[in-house]
């Protein structure tokens, strides 16, 4: 457990010193800009709007520090085989791994609450107003979606063969986890059963990003958030997150660095 931790500490402060931090930190300052523009611009609460908009915008900064994140240390990582270094230490490959992914994690969870703070921030000392318990339920189910996310997108990189891919890969499958909900709809419709069983592999394949998504329905009335949706949320992320790292771990074994 100590090496494990020792590697996301050190994982954490790779991430931290990056030069990139401070396009991170630009574009948490841009999107709240942004969202706060366009609140006004907009008919409605501009305080609720505002909410919404903001945490649209945690998540788009927490996926740009994964992908590039993932676009940093796969180049230093595997390119010029830093990996060598920890792998060399009595570390194993399936420790290197979960270390990667707690430290990744820290530090996009680290850029989504710090951004959610200042959201809160405006809303309650610039804009008087009250933030609703949903919000702070939206926040936790999109560390659970990051969550998620850093584990397929680490996956990548421990089977990837280039930066390019890696970044495409973890890309792509943020994009098509948004749409599984259509996929789910269109398995209702009359299909030809070739197209239906492709429709399944790819419904069960894709992590359904939408049982994450609470931002959207933020102050719908109908939304009940119960034990049983928390109970579901959080065996879906980490069943999901499991089963992927044992792929990620068993083809990290597999492979040979040179």
């Amino acid at each position: 457990m100590s090496r494990i931790l020792s590697l996301t500490t050190f994982t954490f402060r790779e991430l931290i010193r990056s030069n990139m931090l401070f396009v991170w930190l630009v574009w948490v300052v841009v999107l709240c800009g942004l969202a706060f523009l366009l609140s006004i611009l907009s008919f409605g609460s501009i305080l609720e709007i505002f909410m919404d908009l903001g945490l649209a915008g945690m998540e788009m900064a927490g996926l740009m520090v994964l992908l590039l994140g993932l676009a940093a240390t796969y180049n230093t990582e595997m390119e010029q085989k830093a990996v060598f270094l920890h792998l060399a230490k009595p570390l194993t490959r399936g420790e290197y791994l979960l270390g990667r992914i707690l430290g990744f994690f820290l530090v996009i969870s680290l850029v989504v609450v710090g951004m959610g703070l200042v959201v809160v921030g405006l809303v309650v000392f610039v804009g008087g107003g009250t933030v609703p318990a949903m919000f702070y339920n939206s926040v936790v189910f999109l560390l659970l979606e990051m969550f998620v996310l850093t584990v397929v997108g680490m996956t990548y990189q421990a089977i990837g063969t280039s930066m390019a891919g890696v970044v495409l890969y973890s890309f792509f499958t943020i994009f098509l986890g948004h749409l599984v909900g259509e996929v789910e709809w269109l398995l209702t419709q009359q299909l030809s059963n070739g197209v239906k069983d492709m429709l399944k592999t790819v419904y069960y394949i894709l992590p359904n990003l939408e049982a994450f998504n609470l931002k959207d329905r933020l102050y719908d009335p109908n939304l009940v958030l119960g034990w049983a949706q928390w109970q579901d949320a959080l065996l879906y992320a980490f069943s999901y997150s499991f089963v992927v790292f044992l792929i990620g771990w068993i083809n990290l074994e597999k492979k040979e660095f040179r």
